[in-house]
């Protein structure tokens, strides 16, 4: 099983729209071995400081607006796992990050969208923690490189964002009104840069990503849903192999991508 997975989860229609990640999702959770418990990083889930999620019951939030109405009938209600949650934030503090637990039950759509059509039984235990608000590559990398040392074998840990996200690419060719996008270059560039240097850049040189990775600032004009994926190869260890089990592209801009990382043999 990978250690840990990145995923990108697109647009929350992805829960009921068929396309190449919706299918590949649906299958994943069923070709993974179980995990004990699963620990989720959402791109959507900022706060202050790093916060371990520790509610005993979670629901699903709408952070969204104007999609189809089934879809605000959907429902994700995983049980928590308080004491998991307790454990890693108390370990992860004493790592040296500042950490905050909160019981707060919501759960964004960067976290049940994926797990709906992965576990639709929503049967397995889950821990979320957030994002920072300083956004700092720095920070979010070491807190991945605390995981690998505290997060236990039996657990997936999942960052969950999207490996291109300009969203104003994306509105600007959903107005035209087509229906098949050509790929727009620079993402393509990006995203083979980005699995070019997930196989051969040190981990600490990912700090410093937006400057290696070409056309990194069109990618992301912001950077949350890119540093799920900072955390999640961290998290894997200093050595770790790549797998790339799943490659779309949406609108021509938007890369669906979902990768896995294990620790190296070697």
């Amino acid at each position: 099983m990978p250690r840990t997975l990145f995923i990108s989860h697109g647009a929350p229609s992805l829960a009921i729209e068929p396309s190449p990640a919706h299918d590949f999702l649906l299958s994943l959770g069923q070709t993974l071995p179980r995990p004990k418990a699963i620990v989720l990083i959402s791109a959507h889930n900022i706060q202050a400081q790093f916060t371990v999620g520790s509610a005993q019951q979670w629901q699903e939030m709408y952070d969204f607006r104007g999609f189809a109405p089934e879809l605000y009938q959907l429902q994700y209600r995983p049980q928590g796992d308080p004491g998991l949650a307790e454990r890693l934030g108390l370990q992860l503090a004493n790592d040296g990050h500042s950490m905050a637990i909160s019981q707060h039950p919501a759960i964004d759509h960067g976290a049940w969208v994926p797990l709906l059509l992965m576990y639709p039984k929503a049967d397995i235990p889950l821990v979320t923690i957030s994002l920072a608000a300083s956004l700092d590559s720095a920070a979010h990398l070491a807190l991945g490189q605390s995981l690998a040392k505290y997060l236990p074998d039996e657990v997936l840990l999942i960052g969950s964002g999207s490996i291109t996200h300009n969203l104003n690419d994306a509105f600007s060719r959903m107005k035209d009104g087509q229906t098949d996008w050509q790929i727009e270059p620079y993402a393509a560039q990006f995203i083979a840069a980005t699995y070019s240097a997930l196989n051969t850049l040190p981990l600490l040189d990912w700090v410093n990503w937006q400057q290696n990775l070409p056309y990194a600032r069109q990618a992301h004009p912001t950077i949350e849903h890119f540093l799920p994926l900072l955390i999640a190869r961290a998290a894997a260890g200093d050595q770790a192999d790549v797998l790339a089990l799943h490659q779309s592209m949406s609108l021509g801009v938007l890369g669906m991508d979902v990768i896995g990382f294990t620790p190296s043999a070697h």
